[in-house]
């Protein structure tokens, strides 16, 4: 069994853990995962993060806005994500960003994607005031994410990555560090696997994006973050320079320069 394992993006608040939350936080402990970084997608879910960072020894969180949550914020959003940002058990701003992505292809208007860059840039703005990293969303967005970033950079991470290989290199460059989860198992996992091979290992963080990217051998079950052993499996084996567990002790050294965990 592996130990160390640091998963930077979960989202444990979900309704889908309701009946059994707490077993599952402290089996996951049991089964060598180490630290837990909560997601927070909204001023609520923010919330939910925080009083999880708070009740669970290894869970922290980061709060903060997702872009399809960007068409509703409530009035005086950002002051709370601020307020949120400063308490106990936050160590991001996240999960922030742009996804450009719907399931019939159109992709969201201009004045969505104005609006979901308006509030991104808001995030960024405030990151970069709190000294803080951020916790990266990016759907069919590359090129204005890099552009944002580039006019407002910042430390942080690009969860779930899944861009193409050239992208990725271009947010390597940039500072940026890249989420990898269980979609490096399934077999048309591409240009993903091209990016892990050849990126520095001091840049990769792991993830899972509970309950909601499983490990391809448990496809259609709900994710949890001791999976993360399936994917420091197949990272060692596409990489041939490292073992499993020295995946996960980079990674969590990685995990815990970058947020202080």
């Amino acid at each position: 069994m592996l130990h160390s394992i640091t998963d930077v993006h979960a989202h444990y608040d979900e309704a889908v853990f309701d009946t059994d939350r707490g077993e599952v936080l402290r089996t996951l402990r049991e089964a060598g995962v180490c630290a837990i970084v909560n997601s927070g997608s909204s001023v609520p879910s923010s919330r939910r993060s925080l009083d999880l960072a708070k009740r669970f020894e290894g869970v922290y969180a980061s709060v903060g806005v997702f872009p399809l949550e960007a068409y509703n914020v409530p009035s005086g959003w950002l002051e709370q994500i601020s307020d949120m940002a400063e308490e106990d058990g936050c160590v991001a701003v996240g999960e922030i960003g742009l996804d450009y992505h719907l399931e019939d292809g159109a992709g969201p208007t201009y004045a969505q994607r104005e609006t979901q860059k308006n509030v991104f840039r808001a995030q960024l703005e405030l990151a970069r005031r709190k000294g803080m990293p951020v916790v990266i969303h990016d759907r069919d967005a590359d090129e204005d994410v890099i552009r944002l970033l580039a006019e407002l950079p910042c430390p942080g991470m690009i969860h779930r990555f899944f861009s193409r290989v050239e992208y990725g290199f271009q947010l390597l460059e940039m500072g940026l560090s890249l989420g990898i989860g269980p979609a490096v198992t399934y077999s048309n996992a591409g240009e993903l696997v091209q990016v892990v091979r050849q990126m520095p290992l001091e840049r990769l963080l792991l993830e899972t994006d509970a309950p909601f990217l499983p490990s391809a051998r448990f496809e259609g079950k709900r994710a949890t973050s001791d999976m993360i052993a399936d994917v420091c499996e197949v990272v060692a084996q596409i990489r041939g320079d490292v073992t499993p567990q020295e995946v996960a002790l980079a990674a969590r050294e990685n995990a815990r320069r970058m947020f202080g965990i």
